[in-house]
């Protein structure tokens, strides 16, 4: 069954204001709480700040393009992602892997904006193990429930990785990132969290001033409870280059002082459609000493 789902921190803070260490207020409901869970949904959610105005480890067969995937010039990119437990991963030849099987048990897991699976329904299946490599994607296909009608949904599962190091997948529905955006989201040296801004953010184009300050709030989030560790970031953003675009998966390069050293950090602001939750920002943080 595919389950409405959360990326890299989902919870609650009022605009032009430090976000407040409080218990996250869920868009829908879980299988798991997210505290003891160590695969909890990483996003998180806030009221919105604004109205928001194939490379070197390429996976086998190579990264599955737009042309090869249904529906991906219908709409804005519907996007999920969580971590995953380390336990469910693998290594082979020097890389970090999660097997096919479990990737696919990963997108059943995440229940619910499919209603129900039929009982004939296969199961969710995905055509390789997804590899923690810059510009690695895996193809998968569930069978979900709308309006009493099934259908096969076809998601595209890249690599993502957490603040605290926790390995996460990232899905986007019927088409895969844009290698700008995928080398955004994961090129070995960067981690990911996200952030609900509220129902109408990113409805018309968010202006680049109004995203340092949307950024920033994303990344003084307390993600604790979604087991999501960022002591590690004392950032202030100094400027962000555009404004960022909702109906396209690009992202925007900001820059941070990291107060530890008074150096400057890229941060990468996407948009997140996310799938069965409010929109929000994905925000990958170029990690420190690179």
């Amino acid at each position: 069954m595919l389950a409405a789902a959360a990326l890299l921190g989902l919870a609650a803070c009022g605009p032009s204001q430090q976000p407040a260490a409080t218990d996250p207020a869920p868009v829908e409901e879980t299988t798991s709480t997210q505290s003891a869970d160590p695969e909890a949904t990483t996003q998180s959610s806030a009221p919105p700040a604004s109205d928001g105005g194939g490379t070197e480890g390429e996976p086998e067969g190579g990264a599955t393009t737009a042309a090869e995937v249904p529906g991906s010039e219908e709409g804005r990119t519907l996007i999920i992602a969580r971590t995953v437990a380390e336990d469910r991963l693998t290594e082979q030849d020097g890389e970090k892997r999660l097997p096919a099987q479990e990737l696919a048990t990963v997108l059943e897991e995440l229940g619910g904006v499919a209603e129900e699976t039929p009982d004939m329904a296969e199961p969710a299946t995905c055509e390789n193990d997804l590899r923690y490599v810059p510009s690695a994607d895996v193809r998968c296909t569930v069978t979900a429930t709308f309006d009493g009608s099934s259908e096969e949904r076809v998601f595209v599962a890249h690599p993502i990785t957490a603040p605290g190091g926790a390995s996460g997948v990232l899905f986007t529905a019927d088409e895969p990132l844009t290698e700008e955006a995928r080398w955004a989201t994961f090129n070995g040296d960067n981690e990911v969290v996200a952030l609900g801004m509220g129902g109408v953010y990113g409805m018309e184009p968010v202006p680049a001033e109004q995203l340092m300050t949307d950024v920033q709030t994303a990344l003084d989030f307390d993600y604790r409870d979604e087991g999501i560790d960022t002591s590690g970031w004392d950032l202030t953003v100094q400027e962000c280059e555009g404004e960022l675009d909702f109906e396209r998966l690009t992202p925007v390069q900001c820059t941070a002082e990291d107060a530890a050293n008074s150096q400057s950090r890229t941060v990468w602001a996407l948009p997140g459609t996310f799938f069965g939750q409010e929109p929000g920002l994905i925000v990958s943080v170029e990690t420190a000493g690179n």
